[in-house]
């Protein structure tokens, strides 16, 4: 076995940035259309999608707004749809989320 990282065989054709648990916040509307906002971690980001940390489980399909860095004159806002959620134990799931396109 070699230890040169060129020969690892990378699928991945977009960029991947590791938010290294970063703090973002999270904002989505309950099956009554109330706005709900809390905090979860960011574990991933890449071109199409994001992996998140929370504290409970969303219904696939469901829209999220994430907002990195909101605490400061760096954040920026992205809509995405929850297309997995894993539970990995009782108070923390991810939840990979496909980024979506909005039109401003």
């Amino acid at each position: 076995m070699t230890d040169d990282v060129e020969d690892i065989d990378e699928r991945r054709t977009s960029l991947r940035i590791d938010m290294e648990a970063e703090r973002i916040v999270l904002s989505w509307h309950d099956g009554e259309g109330g706005l709900n906002t809390d905090e979860g971690i960011c574990i991933d980001l890449a071109r199409h999608g994001v992996l998140i940390d929370y504290k409970q489980s969303f219904e696939l399909g469901e829209l999220l707004t994430i907002t990195f860095n909101p605490d400061n004159d760096k954040a920026h806002t992205v809509k995405g749809q929850v297309c997995r959620a894993t539970q990995c134990n009782p108070n923390s799931f991810h939840i990979a989320v496909q980024l979506i396109t909005t039109n401003k």
